[in-house]
């Protein structure tokens, strides 16, 4: 059993989380754009290239924890949300669902916006570790970008209501494990040390405050399709 490690942030808005925040903007903005202008780039082995950088982050990450001692049941299982999201994006790069791109953009969205803004490493920023993580966090808004420019992805109706719903399933199911090992994951045993303007009251009235801050996210997260559907329902009835 690893050693637990406790956690490290980056100061939100210091000179050095500009930095990081320039650096992953720009990278996903070249990975997303360069398919678009360079057409040899096959699309299909396009997918499969970003799938396999997520894997070997993944893989490189839990290596470089379990060699230096770090790998442990209470910090290292891939069950924060972020995480979760992560294998969904990999799966759906190789098998493309609807309802998995739905999860992955309203969970993508949220988590990786939110991780960048506030960082927090919850097992060191030593080594791999800093570069896992900003790869992890980018990778899921790297995937929505992808799927919104290059499989014309749009939420259904609604989507958000349901994305909603998934999402207590897997809090019912994290805090199991939570309870099994003695974790915190998803924070929902105890609040993250991180200073975020959400997590608000002590525990578990922090939990609802964030289920209420999920849901005005994913509403928000729908408003640049509601036009779209909308219109897009007219056209059917009219036909």
């Amino acid at each position: 059993m690893g050693q637990f490690h406790p956690p490290a942030f980056i100061t939100p808005f210091s000179s050095f989380w500009w930095e990081c925040i320039i650096v992953v903007v720009f990278i996903i903005v070249l990975i997303v754009r360069l398919p678009l202008h360079w057409k040899q780039l096959k699309h299909r082995n396009y997918d499969i290239f970003i799938a396999l950088v997520l894997i070997l982050n993944t893989l490189g990450e839990n290596w470089y924890n379990y060699s230096h001692g770090y790998w442990n049941l209470q910090q290292s299982l891939p069950v924060h949300l972020c995480s979760i999201t992560n294998i969904l994006c990999i799966i759906v790069l190789f098998n493309y669902k609807q309802w998995m791109a739905e999860l992955i953009y309203y969970w993508g969205l949220a988590g990786g916006i939110h991780s960048l803004l506030t960082p927090e490493f919850t097992v060191g920023m030593e080594g791999y570790n800093f570069y896992g993580y900003f790869i992890n966090h980018g990778g899921l808004l790297l995937v929505v970008a992808y799927l919104v420019v290059h499989y014309n992805f749009t939420p259904r109706p609604k989507s958000w209501l349901y994305v909603l719903g998934y999402t207590q399933l897997v809090v019912v199911f994290v805090s199991i494990i939570n309870y099994m090992v003695g974790a915190n994951y998803m924070y929902l045993s105890h609040k993250p040390e991180v200073d975020n303007p959400f997590v608000i009251g002590d525990w578990p009235y922090y939990i609802l405050v964030l289920e209420a801050v999920a849901l005005l996210h994913f509403w928000i997260f729908y408003l640049p399709f509601a036009k779209k559907n909308k219109l897009s329902a007219k056209s059917i009835k009219a036909s």
